[in-house]
């Protein structure tokens, strides 16, 4: 399975998918005018991806912001790929004085009950 790499700008993250080694990173700000049409290269590659998942997947964001609209996408990522299996690594990085991000990565881990590692840079 290829790799999905797509470079950041002012309005969306980077994203960075190894379905190979079951790792999905995404970084950075996330606010684009539409974010189904932005997002949806990344629902492409998780549906491919569950054809042949790896034995272990990890998850990585590190926000510096994000809309409303990106929270749900947030939530429909991760729960896309906890289907896959019982455990789903989560690693939400956050700055130090970055409290919202760090509360909105609690938040998520408490609603969807899921191990999600909280991590201050």
């Amino acid at each position: 399975m290829e790799k999905l790499f797509i470079k950041s700008n002012k309005e969306t993250p980077e994203i960075y998918f190894d379905g190979n080694n079951g790792f999905f990173s995404i970084s950075g700000k996330s606010y684009p005018e539409n974010v189904n049409v932005f997002y949806k290269p990344i629902f492409e590659y998780i549906d491919l991806y569950k054809q042949n998942p790896s034995e272990k997947i990890v998850v990585e964001f590190n926000w510096l912001y994000y809309n409303t609209a990106t929270s749900k996408i947030i939530i429909k990522i991760i729960l896309s790929l906890k289907d896959l299996r019982n455990e789903v690594d989560i690693n939400w990085y956050y700055k130090k004085d970055f409290e919202l991000i760090a509360d909105k990565g609690k938040e998520i881990k408490e609603i969807l009950e899921l191990n999600l590692n909280l991590i201050e840079l």
